[in-house]
């Protein structure tokens, strides 16, 4: 791996399609069942099916056969952080964005709308922190900011160490480097969403930035 030490991967809202949820285990299905709003059951299945597929780019699974514990640590139930046996995953929303880190060190990723009030950088970043160790506490940790392929949203990735991102493009596939490098990529090209290929036939699409209405 050298020091390649994270994968990011991104999806959008407009990638929901009722066929994705034959793509959930039993768990992911019945929570689905449960939320009203399309918008957010949207985000929740393209959140848990690219999961699914990033692990699977991760470890060599098929995405269907992934298995993700979802506990909750305080009341037991299936609404916690997702867990993946063997791989630090983190899942973050907001708006149409949908994105996946995952690292065989703990990792935390987030992201947010920019008119969201004051401090959107401080939260996103103290979020991703939470996310990668329990604590806002970023000592340790290496925190740097993301591209993200829709205007108007800061996003952020925290990791041990100062090793490589990987993003995913659908054009020229892995994009390798650090903050400022992946920047000026998405500055160069308006496509940064990863065409994905899921066993049976569905994808989840790619967009443009700006395409999208939060």
């Amino acid at each position: 791996m050298g020091n390649h030490v994270v994968d990011v991967w991104w999806s959008d809202l407009r990638a929901m399609d009722r066929r994705l949820l034959a793509q959930l285990d039993p768990v992911e299905a019945r929570r689905a069942e449960g939320i009203a709003s399309a918008a957010d059951l949207g985000r929740f299945v393209v959140g848990a099916v690219l999961l699914r597929v990033a692990v699977a780019a991760a470890t060599g699974a098929d995405p269907r056969a992934v298995s993700i514990d979802r506990t909750c640590d305080e009341c037991g139930c299936p609404h916690g952080r997702p867990r993946v046996a063997g791989l630090h995953v983190s899942v973050a929303h907001a708006g149409p964005p949908v994105v996946v880190a995952t690292s065989p060190d703990p990792v935390g990723v987030d992201v947010e709308a920019l008119d969201r009030g004051p401090d959107v950088e401080t939260r996103v970043r103290g979020e991703a922190t939470f996310k990668s160790t329990g604590s806002r506490d970023p000592a340790g940790r290496h925190v740097q900011p993301l591209p993200v392929p829709l205007h108007g949203y800061l996003a952020a990735l925290a990791f041990d160490g100062t090793g490589e991102v990987g993003g995913h493009h659908p054009r020229s596939g892995r994009v390798r480097g650090g903050a400022r490098e992946g920047e000026g990529r998405a500055a160069r090209d308006p496509h940064l969403l990863e065409v994905v290929r899921i066993p049976g036939g569905i994808s989840l699409r790619s967009c443009s930035p700006g395409s999208a209405s939060p």
